[in-house]
């Protein structure tokens, strides 16, 4: 496996008139192909942040995100927008589902009218009878695996999940976990999810910790666990 994402001295700050906030203060790490790496750190220690820029979704302030090699802090507008269309899929706490359209038509709004690829992507998620319903009609955890399903119908070369299981109970955050696990150990998917859930520990490849803008420790699991022996 190769490196498939590697972020070197990033920062960012936001500015206030003259009053700085250094909410990431230089961050390295490296995730590969394949991985599933867990960021983990107490609210305000930069989590979302690192995740909105690796998705192409904020700018950083100074440093450099390659993904495949390529650098994509030094992307123009358009080539940003090709970046997140095509090669990167991100899973929200809040599902963002589109309340008018059913599971299915979500996903087909992403996946270019694929009607056999999105309901099979439903499928895979254990979803198949619930194609035709609307997100007012699903539980969480089927919102949120409606999601994942959106999220993989442009075959990315990277999922990020912000908190995917953080609105969840435990039975919903099982099935959503298990979703990711599986595209992960079964797809190749390569992972990179923020949480609190400090049970999720054993599942991941990689556990990228942080402090107050920091890295705190980086921790490589040679043995993860499946979600089956997961006790939480």
């Amino acid at each position: 496996m190769g490196v498939l994402l590697k972020v070197e001295d990033l920062t960012k700050s936001y500015f206030s008139g003259k009053n700085e906030n250094r909410v990431i203060k230089g961050v390295s790490f490296e995730v590969e192909e394949g991985e599933f790496a867990l960021l983990m750190g107490d609210s305000g220690s930069g989590k979302s942040t690192i995740l909105n820029i690796v998705g192409g979704m904020d700018k950083a302030t100074s440093g450099r995100v390659f993904i495949l090699g390529s650098n994509i802090l030094d992307y123009s507008d358009k080539q940003l927008n090709e970046y997140r269309r095509t090669t990167v899929g991100f899973v929200f706490q809040s599902y963002n589902l589109i309340g008018n359209l059913s599971a299915l038509e979500n996903i087909l709004l992403v996946n270019g009218n694929n009607v056999a690829s999105a309901r099979k992507l439903l499928d895979d998620m254990g979803l198949k009878d619930r194609a035709d319903a609307f997100p007012s009609e699903l539980s969480g955890g089927e919102a949120q695996r409606v999601a994942l399903a959106r999220a993989m119908s442009k075959a990315p070369s990277l999922l990020l999940c912000d908190e995917p299981t953080g609105a969840l109970d435990y039975e919903n955050s099982r099935k959503v976990i298990s979703s990711i696990v599986s595209l992960n150990k079964n797809e190749g998917i390569t992972i990179l999810m923020v949480t609190h859930n400090p049970a999720f520990l054993p599942l991941a490849d990689k556990v990228i910790r942080l402090k107050s803008g920091w890295i705190e420790s980086i921790t490589v699991n040679d043995s993860p666990l499946s979600v089956s022996e997961l006790k939480w």
